[in-house]
């Protein structure tokens, strides 16, 4: 009983895990699995959503729940896969390979394209598995998973055994057969496989969650009924130890078996009282010997009636005596029988003198443990009502305490109160229940942690903190040296020429300036933080406390946490041969479009040049370097003069361009291109495609502009 007592704890326990994950995750998957996922989408930073388990996104179709059972068993290992998108598949499969998972994890890498949905074949057998299975609407995988059932789950669900055989290749019945390719056959019908709570397929799992349920009732009810068993066999064990114990009292009051022995002795009479009958049917000796016996027994009264009175008073005496200990007797079991079953060995341990006393001396001794007995109880009484005062006095010190201990502990009072006055002293156990409490919580070992704990977060999150919005602004500063590294290479203005350099000063604003001001006061003095706690205390609530609650303010926080809005930015242009200063741009409002648009391509040449590393290793013409960018329509509102110049940027940069223009703008850009894609439309309803060298295209249009 008590081995399934174990067994079913720890099967409630792995259940009530199991509904809480369920209730968590709000989907089928088994615990183990999900666990695997959490932390693996956790390390990653990824979401559920983003890296599915299959069993979320597909379920069996309401009106086809009579084939739940078999399918589960065809797609079960299927919707335990995961769906791994290509942005996260390589730090999946670094965190898979570097961890051990323990457990098993099985994934597929999701491969976005296109299906090809309109020219497939959609007649499928009516009985075909995939028409009794829903896809989770407007899942982004809803193609893919749809495209691996047509080609790896192209299952019939069939209704007879003729149908199994002969008509189809891969078939499954309701009773869960399932016939693959090449032959091979199959049928799962161990408990575990079949039972509705082990099923994994459906985005929700409230059908499963009320099963398990059901379940832990009975599990409960179980543990229940076990444990009364166990009471009653106790019980029964005990009884058994009194009945040994009553057996071995018995036992012990004889010391032969013959002195129990009756059924002999009987024997014995019965044989001698027959024996006696007979000799006296056949014997005149016998005869003889009675008339013998009888004048004996004649004499035996004739003996003196004082020898014969003296013998009755002794009877009576010792009748009185027999009655006076039969008094006694009942007299004490009077006391001691109500009491029951009595463990009196520590008593007769410390009292050992009263197991050899005699009946002759039994009341004077117990006169005399008595009154010993009584002189000890008010002994301990006095010694009781000592203690109880001063219990009393201790009950009010501790509820009612000193200002300095209600100073350094604020919820003395409250957590106290609900402890009883001193005048419920019958309630002691309550405050002994609070020391043992006290004791096994070890606070001050938590006090100690917690004011490690706050040292360690002042001295180094706080500092982390800080340390982050020092590197985001050191981060803008080196981003704006390298971008001005590059358009210091790049020709503005050719006559004269010039250059164009970023510059960020600081932005004047009193909110950043409170927020830098609070970040400096919450770097604690690392002298102070580890002088004493009283220290650590008062710099958390006059420093980061304020400080936290000023964040707690959204639209404050958003205005101050984003450093690029730290800085005003501008744009010098400077003379290339003589590095002076010849304008200043704060803002495009005094531009024209063309002027907005060439500082623009600048700037942004600039940020492509530097992202790319085209002006290192041989000015960008390495063969692997990436350098490809498409403009579309990049001259429709702009004079030719600055279209012209964004080709020149293109070329300075060694960019490779597609040009996407109308016809009637080409020119701008045919001395600077290879080839040309042309796009002619016939009867608005068509269109053609030419693809030809820049020198075919101007043969061509030098050819029509003739005809």
């Amino acid at each position: 009983m008590k081995n399934k007592e174990d067994d079913l704890t720890k099967s409630t326990e792995e259940l009530v895990a199991t509904i809480q994950t369920l209730q968590k995750n709000k989907n089928n998957i088994p615990i183990n699995e999900a666990r695997i996922r959490e932390e693996l989408i956790e390390h990653i930073g990824a979401s559920r959503e983003e890296i599915p388990f299959i069993g979320e996104l597909i379920k069996v179709k309401d009106g086809e729940m009579k084939w739940e059972s078999s399918i589960e068993k065809v797609l079960h290992n299927f919707a335990l896969r995961l769906i791994v998108p290509p942005k996260y598949y390589s730090l999946v499969n670094q965190y898979v390979n570097s961890n051990n998972l323990k457990g098993r994890i099985r994934y597929d890498k999701f491969e976005d394209q296109d299906y090809l949905k309109n020219f497939k074949n959609k007649g499928f057998n009516e009985k075909s598995l995939i028409n009794k299975i829903e896809i989770k609407p407007k899942t982004q995988y809803y193609d893919w998973i749809e495209n691996y059932f047509e080609s790896q789950f192209d299952f019939v669900c069939v209704d007879n055994l003729l149908e199994f055989e002969q008509f189809h290749e891969m078939a499954i019945t309701q009773n869960g057969l399932i016939k693959f390719k090449r032959g091979k056959h199959e049928k799962d019908d161990r408990p575990h496989i079949a039972r509705k709570e082990n099923f994994v397929l459906g985005w929700d799992n409230k059908e499963k969650l009320s099963s398990l349920k059901k379940e832990l009732i009975n599990l409960q009810n179980q543990q229940t009924e076990n444990k009364k068993a166990i009471a009653n066999k106790n019980i029964e064990i005990k009884n058994l130890g009194i009945y040994k114990d009553e057996c071995h009292n018995l036992f012990s009051k004889f010391e032969k078996y013959d002195d129990v022995n009756w059924q002999s002795y009987a024997n014995e009479i019965q044989e001698k009282t027959e024996q006696k009958d007979k000799l006296e049917k056949t014997n005149n000796r016998v005869k003889q010997l009675q008339e013998d016996l009888k004048k004996v027994q004649d004499a035996l009264r004739q003996l003196s009636d004082v020898q014969i009175f003296n013998k009755g008073q002794e009877i009576f005496s010792k009748k009185n005596e027999v009655g006076s200990i039969e008094q006694s007797i009942r007299s004490n079991k009077s006391i001691y029988e109500p009491l029951g079953i009595v463990d009196v060995s520590m008593f007769e341990k410390q009292h050992s003198d009263l197991l050899n006393i005699e009946y002759t001396t039994f009341e004077t001794s117990r006169e005399r443990f008595q009154k010993e007995n009584s002189r000890q109880t008010r002994e301990l009484e006095v010694q009781k009502q000592t203690k109880e005062r001063e219990v009393i006095i201790k009950i009010n010190e501790f509820k009612q305490p000193s200002e300095a201990i209600l100073s350094k502990f604020k919820d003395w009072r409250s957590d106290v109160n609900s402890l009883p006055d001193s005048t419920h002293l019958e309630l002691i156990s309550e405050y002994q229940n609070f020391l043992a409490r006290l004791e096994n919580d070890n606070l001050p070992k938590f006090e100690k942690k917690f004011n490690d704990y706050l040292q360690e977060t002042i001295t180094n999150k706080v500092g982390d903190f800080r340390m982050f919005f020092e590197n985001w602004s050191d981060s803008i500063k080196e981003n704006i040296k390298h971008l001005n590294e590059s358009l210091k290479e790049i020709d503005f203005k050719n006559k004269p020429q010039t250059y164009i350099q970023l510059v960020a000063p600081n932005k004047i604003n009193d909110e950043v300036k409170e927020f830098r001001k609070l970040l400096e006061e919450a770097v604690p003095n690392v002298y102070q933080m580890e002088k004493n706690i009283e220290g650590r205390k008062h710099h958390f609530n006059n420093h980061i406390q304020p400080f936290i609650e000023r964040l707690d303010k959204e639209e404050w926080r958003k205005k101050v946490m984003d450093v690029r809005f730290w800085f005003s930015y501008k744009a010098e242009e400077f003379y290339k041969e003589t590095s002076q200063k010849f304008k200043t741009y704060e803002a495009m409002g005094q531009l024209s479009g063309g002027e907005k648009a060439q500082l623009t391509y600048t700037i942004l040449g600039s940020a492509i040049a530097y992202q790319f590393g085209l002006t290192r290793y041989n000015q960008g013409l390495e063969s692997k370097s990436f350098r490809f960018i498409a403009i579309d329509e990049a001259f429709k509102a702009q004079d030719e003069d600055k279209a012209r110049y964004l080709i020149t940027l293109c070329k300075q940069l060694h960019l490779q361009l597609l040009v996407v223009t109308p016809s009637d703008n080409i020119h701008i850009v045919e001395n600077d291109i290879s080839f040309v894609h042309f796009v002619e439309r016939k009867e608005e309803r068509h269109s053609w495609l030419y693809d030809m060298p820049i020198e075919q295209f101007k043969e061509e249009k030098a050819n029509y502009l003739t005809k």
